[in-house]
Order: structure tokens, then C-alpha cells, then sequence
């Protein structure tokens, strides 16, 4: 059914909604953004964040804990139309590890010194902090992350589809960044997501540290390891050590139990399954070698084959899962390797019960009732619902503009591009709908839904 102008031009006004501001606040260990209002008591956030940080920076022996070089509570200003321009300002006593970023106000940037640990200058870190996982997901177009950690600003193609504040600020951030909402989704409290997400992302900048201090290149090292280290780092000093716990392997970490049980290996994981399959490699090699210290001392000569120790560790690390998984495990596994939370979040403007669905899934054969629950012909969408599946078009132009991504899924998305621009300057919002969902299975719904996995 086709709408009247009117919803359109509603349509519109929702769409020149102002973008929000970005207040930036000068931090110990480099600098905080906080998008939109900034949070009741930001020095609470600020105060975790730091915590954090000397927690984690102690727990990999990065000690003693980093410093700034000079005074960071009152970065110096400088006024100039690019990053490039005020580095030029700058004294060339200011070291290439400092890092200038966005100011206060439009047209001026802050030098933000760089941090001394030992003899080594790093880089100090920006934390992008959102009100909520919505705002991010949005302004970064990622539908399936809870937070993120950047070496660099994230890739050119995905920038460029970003308008947006947010967009700015990661354009201009010369060093490692940590994006995270105040907000996540239910059950836990926003303290506790907050908490949660900096724990583990701050285990990245950790591990991007140890790295340059080994002389070895983060950006060499394999998905399964990074996460494996950041999951395990926020575990033990959440939980304490693995090890320490009197729950058996299969049950402390139960998705990579599944996966290793039927078949799957430590270096065939899908991108799904690297936070689980890794955590369990990290705790296996902790247990084998005695503590996390060791692991790190090893890990250099480790990463020399890595591939081969995979194989070598394998067998020994299949049989440390053995045992029975709790019957929840194959559901949240299966949920994962089929991309149900992403797909969900994809599809929750034309099913906004999408994600009641997905939680309230107990059995595996109950994941096929979340497909067949979108499969049919969408409802006919509400103007918000429209705004945000505008806003979630970004996915498909990704994928037609992305290095790397095959060239049939590139012509495939560019298709879906064309049919959605045209039905919506044709105000038929009934063949918008159902083009973008029948995009979203086409590129996203496993082609079947076998009864194992792998």
C-alpha cells in the first residue's frame, strides 16, 4: 500500500533531526567524548575508566602503570582546519606519539601528549562514549557490535557513509580508540554493561601495547587470539582466574564445548564464536603452562607458527572440553553461528517483538521459528520504522563499496540498492519493506538450518 505525501514529508522532518553534540573531556590516560548529553556525574565514568585501566595494565605486568609526559589536565588548544594543520602549530618538541584531536569547538584541536610506559612513548587512548547500544550501532553502522576497539580509525569505506559527528571525531583520532554505549541491552544494568564492555576493549589496548613492546605488529595476529586475551583479561578480573573456579572446563566455557564437540576446531571458528573458542584456548594454555604470565612470555614464540601450534594444541584442548554441556549452550551456539542477534537487530523497526523471539528461544529446532517468525510478508511500516530502516541501507552500501567482499555479493547488494531507492521515491513504503527484508535473508539467513554444527 502506498503512503500520502504527507508521511514522506514527516519523514523528512524526522530525518533533519539535529545530529548530536560531541563534548570532549581531557582524561589521565588521554581523552573521553561523550556523544549527546553528557551523563549525570561523567567524573563516575571517568573514575571506572582509569580503574580500569590500571587494573588491566597491572594484570599484563605493563608496569609501572603509563603516565603522561606533560600536564594532561589542560591539553594545549590549537586553532586550524585540519589535523594535519595543527600538528604543523605544533613544537617539535611534541612527540609523534601524541595524538591531536577534535577540540570543543569547531575548528580547534587539542595536543594530547603521549604516555611514558618505561622507556616506551604509546599512544594515549580516546574513549567515544555513547547514551546508548542504539546510538552507536547507528552512528558507526554496526548492528552486531557492543562495543569496538580501534588501532586506527576504522576503514575509509565505512567513514565515508557516516555523516555524522561521530564520524568526525574518527577521522581525526590519530591513535587507539574505545567506542562503548553507557546502555546496553536488558538484563544487565548500564553500570554493569559499561563496565563489561571497557573490560574487555581495554584488554585490546593492552594487548596492542604488549605487542609494540615485543616489537610484533597487533595487526598480525589472529581474531581468535585478540579476543581470546581480552575475554579472558575481563574474566579473571571480574571472576577471578578460571582455574580457580571448581566448575569443570565444559562448564565454564559451554559454547566452545558445543563447538569442539561436534567437530569444530580452534582454527576454523567463525567470527561468531572467536569471544568463546578463544577464551577457552587462553584458559587451556594458562592451566598448561601455570599462570598468565607464562603464556605471555611464550607467546612471541608462539606466534612464530601459530597455525601449527593450533594444530599441535587441538587434540589435547577438544578432550579438556569433554563432559556435558548445560542444554542451554547448542541454542545460544546455534543463535550465534547464524547471526540471529545481528539479523534481529536488523529487522527489530518491522518486528519490534524480534528480539522477544530470540530470547525466548530454549531449544535448537526453535531457532528455525525465529526465521519463519520474519519470513513472511512484512507489516506495512510505521514512519520511525522507516527512518530506521533508512538508516540501516548503510549495511548493503558497505557491502557494494567494501575491498574484498566478492564480486557477486557486491553486484548483489548494489541490486538491492537500486530497487530500495526506487520504491522509495516512489513512496511505496508496502515494496520498500519487503525489498529490505527480502535483502536482509537473502544475504544474511543460512542458505539451510542443519541439525548440527558444524
Amino acid at each position: 500500500m502506498k503512503r500520502t505525501t504527507a508521511l514522506l514529508v514527516l519523514l523528512l522532518g524526522v530525518a533533519g533531526i539535529a545530529a548530536p553534540a560531541i563534548t570532549p573531556t581531557p582524561w589521565r590516560y588521554g581523552v573521553f567524548y561523550w556523544v549527546g548529553e553528557v551523563p549525570e556525574h561523567p567524573e563516575a565514568y571517568v573514575n571506572m575508566a582509569t580503574n580500569w585501566v590500571d587494573r588491566v595494565f597491572a594484570f599484563w605486568g605493563l608496569t609501572p602503570l603509563p603516565g603522561p609526559t606533560v600536564d594532561w589536565r589542560n591539553p594545549q588548544e590549537i586553532s586550524a582546519n585540519s589535523q594535519e594543520e595543527a600538528r604543523l602549530v605544533l613544537s617539535p618538541d611534541f612527540s609523534p606519539a601524541g595524538v591531536v584531536v577534535p577540540g570543543p569547538e569547531a575548528g580547534t584541536f587539542w595536543a594530547v601528549p603521549s604516555l611514558l610506559l618505561r622507556e616506551l612513548e604509546i599512544n594515549p587512548l580516546t574513549l567515544v562514549v555513547f547514551p546508548a547500544i542504539g546510538e552507536l550501532q547507528t552512528s558507526l553502522c554496526a548492528f552486531n557490535w557492543a562495543g569496538a576497539f580501534f588501532r586506527h580509525p576504522p576503514s575509509s569505506e565505512r567513514l565515508a557513509l557516516l555523516d555524522s559527528p561521530v564520524a568526525a571525531v574518527l577521522r581525526e583520532i590519530g591513535g587507539p580508540a574505545i567506542l562503548l554505549p553507557v546502555i546496553g541491552r536488558p538484563p544487565m544494568t548500564s553500570q554493569d554493561y559499561f563496565m563489561s564492555i571497557l573490560a574487555h576493549e581495554i584488554g585490546h589496548w593492552a594487548t596492542l601495547v604488549w605487542a609494540e613492546g615485543h616489537g610484533l605488529d597487533m595487526a598480525g595476529m589472529t581474531g581468535l587470539l585478540i579476543e581470546g586475551l581480552a575475554e579472558y583479561t575481563e574474566f579473571t578480573l571480574s571472576f577471578g582466574e578460571p582455574d580457580r573456579h571448581r566448575a569443570a572446563p565444559v562448564s565454564l566455557h559451554p559454547v566452545a564445548a558445543v563447538w569442539a564437540q561436534r567437530g569444530g576446531g580452534l582454527a576454523d571458528a567463525p567470527n561468531e564464536l572467536i569471544h568463546a573458542v578463544g577464551l577457552s584456548l587462553v584458559d587451556f594454555l594458562v592451566r598448561k603452562h601455570y599462570l598468565f604470565g607464562n603464556v605471555l612470555r611464550l607467546l612471541p614464540s608462539f606466534l612464530e607458527d601459530w597455525n601449527a601450534r593450533l594444530a599441535e594444541w587441538e587434540g589435547e584442548w577438544r578432550e579438556w572440553l569433554r563432559g556435558e554441556v548445560p542444554p542451554w549452550a547448542p541454542v545460544r551456539t546455534r543463535l550465534l553461528v547464524e547471526k540471529v542477534f545481528y539479523v534481529a537487530s536488523l529487522v527489530e523497526p518491522l518486528f519490534p517483538n524480534a528480539w522477544d523471539v530470540v530470547r525466548g528461544t530454549t531449544a535448537e529446532e526453535d531457532v528455525a521459528w525465529f526465521w519463519a517468525s520474519i519470513s513472511g510478508p512484512p507489516p506495512t511500516p510505521t514512519p520511525d520504522a522507516l527512518q530506521k530502516l533508512r538508516e540501516r541501507e548503510c549495511v548493503f552500501r558497505l557491502a557494494a563499496q567494501r575491498e574484498g567482499v566478492p564480486p557477486e555479493v557486491r553486484e548483489q547488494a548494489q541490486e538491492i540498492l537500486a530497487r530500495l531507492d526506487q520504491h522509495w521515491e516512489a513512496g511505496d513504503w508496502d515494496a520498500y519493506a519487503a525489498t529490505y527484508l527480502e535483502a536482509v535473508l537473502t544475504q544474511l539467513k543460512p542458505a539451510q538450518s542443519p541439525e548440527g554444527i558444524p
